[in-house]
């Protein structure tokens, strides 16, 4: 008689082939073993597995903008840079440029005293002339005088058959109407011309304008203002004395 521990360990192993041989039962035992929450296992590690790849492809493209963003950085730090090379240099070229328009506008201030001065020469020149041609001796040359109370282009004081005379002028190198009105309202105040007549002196004043270039609104006020009128030509109107 065959022991029956045998039998059952036979029994055992009979189970064991045919559980080996069949899906069905080894499936059955595994569910047994091992419960529903183990044998769903594969399928989350394989959703785990499924994440950590869109995970990765998100770090890639993470990576990805990260260095576009750097690349950029380094782009606008160029630009700014630039800017900064452009800024320097504009600021040289205003400085370049304030400094030539000082030296542009001491120029013209020069040129204009230059011009000043060359109109008062010419006028001084022309009243010699005409003081000579109308038979006046000169008892001071004609010249610039400045008092404390201001300056007259070209003073000239001569001894005429009608006694003595002073002539006091204006001078420009342009000669607008303007002008002649100006010089005759200033000549009109007598205490402002008396400054300007040598000390002592009796006889008459008389009001002269000079232009290098005269226009015609300068003529007509010096002639509705009985104001003596010169040119580089001469004497274009006389004067009637103050």
């Amino acid at each position: 008689m065959v022991p029956s521990d045998t039998i059952g360990l036979v029994r055992t192993l009979d189970i064991i082939r045919e559980i080996e041989h069949d899906d069905a039962l080894r499936a059955q035992l595994r569910a047994v073993l091992l419960g529903d929450e183990f044998l769903q296992l594969p399928g989350i590690v394989k959703e785990l597995v499924a994440v950590v790849k869109e995970l990765a492809v998100a770090q890639r493209s993470t990576d990805a903008v990260v260095k576009e963003l750097v690349e950029a950085q380094r782009s606008t730090d160029v630009a700014v840079k630039e800017l900064r090379e452009a800024q320097r240099s504009t600021d040289a070229s205003v400085k370049e440029l304030a400094e030539a328009q000082r030296s542009t506008s001491l120029k013209l201030d020069r040129l204009a005293e230059d011009v000043g001065e060359m109109a008062e020469l010419s006028c001084a020149n022309v009243l010699k002339t005409v003081a000579f041609w109308k038979g006046w001796t000169s008892l001071e040359d004609p010249l610039p005088i400045v008092t404390g109370s201001g300056e007259v282009d070209v003073r000239g004081h001569f001894d005429t058959p009608g006694g003595e005379v002073v002539v006091l002028a204006e001078a420009k190198s342009r000669l607008r109407g303007k002008d002649v009105s100006k010089w005759a309202a200033r000549f009109e105040e007598q205490a402002w011309r008396d400054r300007f007549l040598p000390p002592g002196f009796t006889g008459q004043a008389l009001p002269y304008v000079y232009g290098t270039l005269i226009y015609a609104d300068a003529i007509k006020e010096a002639k509705n203002l009985g104001i003596g009128l010169l040119g580089p030509e001469g004497e274009r109107l006389a004067a009637n004395p103050a």
